[in-house]
C-alpha cells in the first residue's frame, strides 16, 4: 500500500544505512516524522524508499543504537518523543574516552544553568512560575531526604530550562541527563545544609519572577558557588592541563 507521507525520492543508488539515516534526519527536520508517533509500517517504508527491508532494518537499528527510534514489542517503530535519550549511549562513551573530570562536567553545567536562568527570566510565564513554586514546594518537603531532593531539586532546574526556551541548549542539558543525574546524587550525599540549598534556588526563582536577567544569573552564580566544594570533591585535574593555561 502506497505510503502517503511525502518521504522525498526513492533511493536508486545502491542502498545503504548511512544514506537511510540521513534521510530519516531531513524527514525529523521537516516534521514528515513526530517525535512519540509511529513510523510507517516496515514493509511500506522498504517499498517506499526503494531499499530492502534488511537494509532497512539496519538503518532502524542504527537509530535505535542512536536512541532516536524505540521498538515496541508487537507495536512497531516509534521516533523518540524527546532528545532525553538520542546519542545518550554513545555521548556516554565519548565522554568516558575523554575521561570527563567531576571539574568538567561542573563547569559545563555552570556555563549553560547561568545563561539558562538568564533567559528563562526574560521569557518565562505564569506557568512556568506555577511550575517551580511547585518543584520548591516538594525540595522543601524533601529537606534531610537525599532521595527525594535527588527528585525534586533537578525539577526545579527543568522548569527553568522549560522557561529559557532555547532548543539547542536544552538538548544539551537532556543529553547530559544520566550524568547530571549521577553527579546530582554524589553532591547531595555530602549535603547538610538543606535550607542554605533551598534558599538559594528560592534566591533564583525570585529574580526569574521579577524577570531580572541580570539578577537571576547572578544567583545562579551563587547557587553553583555553593555546590562547588561538592560538586568536585575528589576531583583532580591532570597536570598537563594546569600546564597548558
Amino acid at each position: 500500500m502506497p505510503l502517503s507521507l511525502d518521504i522525498g525520492p526513492r533511493i536508486n543508488r545502491v542502498a545503504i544505512p548511512d544514506e537511510l539515516v540521513a534521510r530519516f534526519k531531513e524527514l525529523i527536520r521537516r516534521k514528515v516524522f513526530v517525535p512519540g508517533k509511529r513510523l510507517p509500517p516496515e514493509r511500506d517504508l522498504a517499498e517506499a524508499l526503494a531499499v530492502s527491508r534488511p537494509t532497512l532494518r539496519q538503518a532502524l537499528r542504527a537509530l535505535q543504537i542512536m536512541g532516536v527510534v524505540k521498538a515496541r514489542q508487537g507495536s512497531g517503530s516509534y521516533l523518540a518523543d524527546s532528545a532525553r535519550e538520542i546519542m545518550r549511549v554513545p555521548s556516554e562513551f565519548a565522554l568516558a574516552l575523554q575521561n570527563v573530570s567531576k571539574t568538567d562536567l561542573f563547569e559545563t553545567r555552570y556555563t549553560l544553568e547561568v545563561k539558562l536562568a538568564s533567559l528563562a527570566a526574560e521569557r518565562r510565564t505564569e506557568q512556568d512560575l506555577e511550575s517551580m513554586r511547585q518543584a520548591l514546594a516538594e525540595m522543601e518537603k524533601a529537606m534531610g531526604d537525599p532521595e527525594q531532593w535527588c527528585q525534586s531539586e533537578p525539577r526545579f532546574h527543568g522548569c527553568i530550562v522549560q522557561a529559557a526556551r532555547n532548543g539547542v541548549m536544552a538538548t544539551m542539558i537532556e543529553m547530559l541527563s544520566q550524568m547530571l543525574m549521577e553527579s546530582r546524587k554524589e553532591t547531595v550525599r555530602l549535603l547538610t545544609d538543606y535550607r542554605g540549598s533551598y534558599r538559594s534556588h528560592e534566591n533564583i526563582y525570585v529574580e526569574i519572577e521579577k524577570q531580572n536577567p541580570a539578577a537571576a544569573a547572578k544567583m545562579m552564580m551563587e547557587h553553583f558557588s555553593l555546590i562547588e566544594p561538592r560538586a568536585t570533591q575528589g576531583d583532580t585535574i591532570p597536570n598537563d592541563v594546569h600546564d597548558a593555561k
